[in-house]
């Protein structure tokens, strides 16, 4: 799921600037927005997406616990870390409803070739996005749930 939101991601932000150099920048502010969101909000997901520990089922090495000094640097990147994760729900959030808004402002839509690709792509990506984004942020806090205590246990 992780390398199908990154792989949607680098398509959407591609597909976007090929659509700015065939179509040209637009010129109403909301679709000037519209744009911006499209061109950045990629961008920070693959870097919030690739920061994410969360590959398939797999969750993980588990984290050693560092000394009481270097305690402090940890909780400060995994706020960090959580800030950023919340940033870019938010502006996936914020894409998915331009994306809706542009859908429905646009109705009917133009009869190009790669009308319908883009807009199952527009809406297919901040939703994936935000999935894998939460999940690496539930799974963060959880822990490796592969390690319990039985499992430590001999059998």
């Amino acid at each position: 799921m992780k390398t199908l939101a990154v792989v949607c991601n680098i398509v959407l932000f591609t597909f976007t600037c090929i659509v700015l150099v065939t179509d040209g920048v637009p010129m109403q502010a909301a679709y000037i927005v519209f744009t911006l969101l499209s061109l950045l909000v990629p961008i920070l997901s693959l870097v919030v997406i690739s920061r994410s520990r969360v590959s398939g089922g797999w969750l993980g090495p588990h984290v050693k616990r560092k000394p009481l000094g270097e305690k402090r640097k940890t909780e400060d990147r995994s706020f960090a870390g959580a800030t950023l994760n919340s940033v870019a729900v938010v502006c996936n959030i914020v894409l998915f409803g331009f994306v809706c808004w542009a859908l429905m402002d646009q109705y009917p839509h133009p009869e190009e070739e790669g009308v319908i690709p883009f807009a199952v792509l527009m809406v297919l990506t901040p939703v994936l996005s935000m999935v894998v984004i939460v999940r690496a942020g539930v799974s963060g806090r959880l822990g490796n749930p592969l390690r319990t205590k039985a499992s430590k246990e001999p059998v």
